[in-house]
């Protein structure tokens, strides 16, 4: 029974991590559902996660139960498994904490950079919006224990009133939503399993799907118009197709009605007088 159960779970676990991306990436659900889309590929992977914790903890409990009423039957099998699981568990997690240690100390690199050319510093209620002279178009979230929103002057040149307040919401949702963490564990998951299908999958469509959730949330909050116009324009400028793609995106959704749009005010921007 408690082999069973050991080769269950542990079969379970290598299934759910080959398969789920080839499941999760049929048809275009993910496209319509972002938000719906993320939950899944995480909840699959924390169940894969759960699934080789019970393994070894079934072959632990397996063996101090055999080894009492079978001694030589399942406790012949379950006692070294069980170590071999402690073993390989140990360098695991040995591993993975290596590997967050690298992904910590390399996250928000760029960002920091940005941040020592500021020119201005604004406190908000959630974060500090902190603009810097440059002429990159940048504006980006930097969580932390004191969250940071930064723009660049050449993106509040390049975009009008609404555009910019469209992608301050933007960056926002990332806050609020704590895509920061959602980033790391894929980044740290993408080490443990570097590549491989898995791995690259998962933080690839955490990459993409962070990106489209903060973009209806933006929509809702600023006016879907705003924001397609505010990527629409940055694509022209930067060449970059995946904004193109995500204008479009924005544009061919049906929108609450704007009566219904709460723009946050910690992403208002005063019209200059």
């Amino acid at each position: 029974m408690f082999l069973l159960l050991v080769f269950g779970c542990a079969s379970g676990a290598v299934l759910t991590a080959f398969l789920a991306p080839r499941v999760l990436t049929v048809g275009r659900w993910q496209m319509l559902h972002p938000r719906l889309a993320l939950t899944a590929w995480f909840a699959s992977f924390f169940l894969g996660i759960l699934l080789i914790l019970t393994a070894l903890l079934v072959s632990i409990v397996g063996a101090v139960t055999a080894s009492s009423a079978h001694p030589h039957t399942e406790a012949v099998l379950l006692t070294p498994a069980a170590w071999l699981g402690l073993g390989g568990f140990g360098a695991a997690l040995a591993f993975i904490t290596a590997s967050a240690s690298t992904v910590v100390a390399h996250d928000g690199v760029p960002e920091r950079a940005f941040t020592a050319l500021a020119c201005s510093r604004e406190k908000r209620s959630d974060f500090t919006l902190v603009r810097f002279e440059s002429d990159q178009h940048v504006a980006c979230a930097v969580p932390g224990r004191h969250p940071e929103i930064l723009v660049s002057t050449a993106m509040e040149a390049a975009l009008s009133l609404p555009q910019l307040q469209a992608v301050l919401a933007h960056e926002y949702a990332h806050l609020r939503a704590r895509h920061g963490w959602a980033i790391r564990i894929a980044r740290v998951n993408g080490a443990c399993l570097p590549n491989t299908r898995p791995g690259q999958a998962f933080q690839q469509a955490t990459r993409l799907l962070i990106e489209l959730t903060a973009d209806d949330t933006a929509a809702r909050q600023a006016g879907a118009a705003n924001l397609a116009n505010a990527l629409s324009t940055l694509a022209e400028i930067t060449g970059a197709e995946g904004l193109r793609l995500r204008a479009e995106r924005v544009t061919a959704r049906r929108w609450p009605p704007s009566k219904q749009r709460r723009l946050p005010e910690a992403v208002r921007i005063a019209a200059p007088a």
